[in-house]
């Protein structure tokens, strides 16, 4: 049985996000985001989150509480290990394609995620063996998701990198980036400038949080 479908219920897509609970004040000039230099890339530093077999975890990417961004999978189902990504809230989108089925595409550092880029679905799997054939995630080192999600109802693009053992059921979730300005394009990878990274404790602590609902 091939794994085909997310729920996609209106309460499910709906957007009630509250603004970023922490910022790092970095301007971005990249390729072709250049010209953007009011853009502020918000990062979220390195976590490296092992996702274990049998377990999701919601990221909450702007920390803003309440309403997490994203939920990535560490499955194990009737064929196999499976490793999957959902955005919660309408608009958001994963960077993606089909191919009968609905997959998220494996960035590498640079690729651009914006309007262009975004889509066709909300969710996809990243790998599921021979169940899945053309997954991109079934052995990855640094590869990134780009996605889409909403912030007060405003696009806002962004990042996770990851490592993925399909066949192990191994899961490790880097660390995240997005743009704080509506509509403003994010490549893969990209961080504020050196002197300028951090993340405020409200940031820290909200994620700790998370951490412990997902444990419990």
């Amino acid at each position: 049985m091939k794994f085909t479908s997310e729920s996609n219920s209106p309460s499910t897509w709906k957007s009630v996000k509250r603004g970023a609970a922490y910022s790092l004040a970095a301007g971005v000039a990249t390729g072709a985001l250049a010209s953007q230099t009011e853009a502020t890339i918000q990062y979220s530093g390195i976590y490296n989150i092992d996702l274990l077999q049998g377990n999701s975890i919601n990221l909450d990417l702007d920390a803003a509480g309440a309403t997490p961004d994203v939920l990535l999978k560490n499955y194990v189902l009737a064929n196999g290990n499976y490793q999957g990504l959902t955005v919660n809230y309408f608009p958001g989108q994963a960077v993606g394609f089909s191919n009968g089925l609905a997959y998220v595409s494996a960035l590498s550092a640079g690729d651009p995620v914006d309007a262009s880029t975004v889509g066709p679905s909300f969710f996809g799997s990243m790998a599921y063996g021979a169940t899945n054939p053309s997954a991109e995630f079934n052995s990855v080192t640094d590869a990134y998701v780009g996605l889409s999600f909403p912030i007060a109802g405003a696009r806002h693009f962004g990042w996770i990198r990851v490592d993925i053992d399909n066949s192990a059921g191994t899961f490790l979730i880097k660390d995240w980036a997005y743009e704080d300005v509506p509509e403003v394009g994010i490549p893969a990878g990209a961080i504020p400038e050196p002197g300028t990274l951090g993340l405020l404790a409200a940031g820290a602590c909200g994620l700790a949080a998370m951490r412990r609902r997902n444990a419990g």
